[in-house]
């Protein structure tokens, strides 16, 4: 691929995690991604002949995106357990986990194997901070990386106008309500 048309994917893919991470999924567009990558919206289709190819390019580049926070945390853990946990769960919350729902889904025939091998990868280095986080009791040891993906795309997702305005900070206060309740009750 020439370095311009990896310029334009690359545009594409970051206007559409955008997008996807601050507008409600039914409210997103190819047009609306085009326009916000500033390319043509055949220039969209080229790279993404599907709504679901870019989807999973999306989810592809948040696991990119994350893996390095990943390490980081993973790496630096031990000296501020909690805040190295609320910051790993805020940083999913705050970059739209919502995108890795294609990936999530194992048996969609559109998922490609590539998305289900780094989204499998990611998972087990997030099994490892869930395990650093039970020792401190910062989550139940049972729960599971797809548990805390679900629970957090579920209180992250972008809201309509009208729910931003009603409860402007409603899912900074269920991100702080899901880290309360993953706690180990003693």
């Amino acid at each position: 691929m020439r370095a311009d048309a990896r310029l334009k994917r690359a545009q594409i893919i970051t206007a559409a995690m955008e997008l996807y991470r601050t507008v409600p999924a039914s409210q997103v567009t190819m047009e609306g991604i085009a326009a916000e990558a500033d390319v043509g919206i055949a220039t969209v289709y080229r790279h993404f002949p599907r709504r679901s190819d870019l989807r999973q390019a999306c989810a592809l580049g948040l696991i990119e995106f994350l893996d390095d926070f990943l390490a980081e945390t993973l790496e630096h853990f031990d000296t501020d357990p909690q805040g190295k946990w609320e910051s790993f769960v805020w940083r999913l919350a705050d970059f739209g986990v919502g995108m890795l729902v294609g990936a999530l889904v194992t048996d969609l025939p559109s998922v490609a194997p590539e998305v289900l091998e780094q989204r499998d990868r990611f998972f087990a280095d997030v099994e490892v901070l869930l395990a650093k986080a039970a020792e401190h009791g910062l989550i139940d040891p049972g729960v599971q990386p797809i548990e805390l993906a679900s629970e957090l795309i579920v209180v992250t997702r972008p809201m309509d106008a009208q729910l931003t305005a009603l409860f402007p900070d409603v899912r900074e206060r269920l991100v702080r309500h899901l880290l309360v309740s993953w706690r180990v009750r003693e």
